[in-house]
């Protein structure tokens, strides 16, 4: 069972990558008054992380994060972020797990020194401009060849239901699970494009 830490509505509560930019914006929203827009204007195409900076939320190897979310431009991928190694203060994609996810694909994929290594990916579907509520779930367990591993899922949530999205995948290599700092977070590829939207976001731990 999953705790949902207490909730946060402040963007004082998180860390955003430098060279983003942000606001809160009351032309779109899940739960009034606002949500969260971020973009980025001038300039080559950014990889922007969002991460919480709550006390809770420093050091959470097995948990969830989930959002509400929408985009002006799908062709960019939103992040959902985990295990990441960046400290309080600050917030960048060099060293964690992400999920990598546009209109048609979601890709999983464990970042040392800023260089991804895909652990699996499969097509999902979402549109642009309506919103999505996301969900991804990890813990250290098994494979299904009974090996150590780091198992991961992503859920969409369809008609109040959450519906898993593709296959649980597995990382063997199981990076960070002992680290004293695991973040977590959200994001997204931010240039003068897309505008990404973000609502409710929370964060679970174990109990």
């Amino acid at each position: 069972m999953e705790n949902k830490l207490s909730a946060h509505h402040s963007v004082s509560d998180w860390d955003f990558q430098a060279g983003m930019h942000h606001t809160l914006t009351e032309l779109q929203f899940v739960s009034a008054p606002s949500s969260l827009e971020c973009w980025w204007k001038t300039g080559n195409p950014l990889d922007s992380a969002i991460l919480c900076r709550i006390a809770e939320t420093q050091v959470i190897a097995e948990g969830e994060v989930r959002t509400w979310y929408q985009s002006t431009n799908l062709t960019r991928p939103v992040f959902l972020l985990f295990r990441n190694q960046h400290a309080l203060g600050g917030a960048d994609r060099a060293d964690c797990y992400s999920w990598d996810i546009t209109s048609a694909w979601a890709y999983l994929s464990r970042r040392i020194a800023d260089v991804p290594a895909e652990i699996g990916h499969f097509s999902i579907s979402m549109v642009e401009n309506t919103w999505f509520h996301l969900r991804t779930r990890f813990w250290s367990g098994k494979n299904p060849a009974g090996e150590d591993a780091l198992n991961v899922e992503l859920f969409l949530k369809v008609d109040g239901d959450w519906v898993q999205q593709g296959e649980t995948l597995y990382d063997t290599e199981n990076q960070w699970k002992d680290s004293e700092i695991n973040r977590l977070g959200i994001g997204g590829r931010t240039d003068s494009a897309p505008h990404h939207y973000f609502d409710d976001t929370e964060i679970w731990a174990p109990v």
